[in-house]
């Protein structure tokens, strides 16, 4: 998955439409860790 659609992901899950373009620092595979990460705490909530 590409690093846009990642983080278009992160926006939509936290509900923001803050910046996030810091991420793109991240490699790929880290912002698709993140993603997981963030997914599995939202969905205990």
């Amino acid at each position: 998955m590409k690093k846009d659609e990642l983080i278009k992901i992160l926006r939509k899950v936290l509900g923001t439409d803050a910046p996030l373009d810091f991420l793109k620092k991240l490699e790929e595979k880290e912002l698709e860790t993140l993603v997981a990460c963030v997914r599995a705490k939202v969905g205990q909530g």
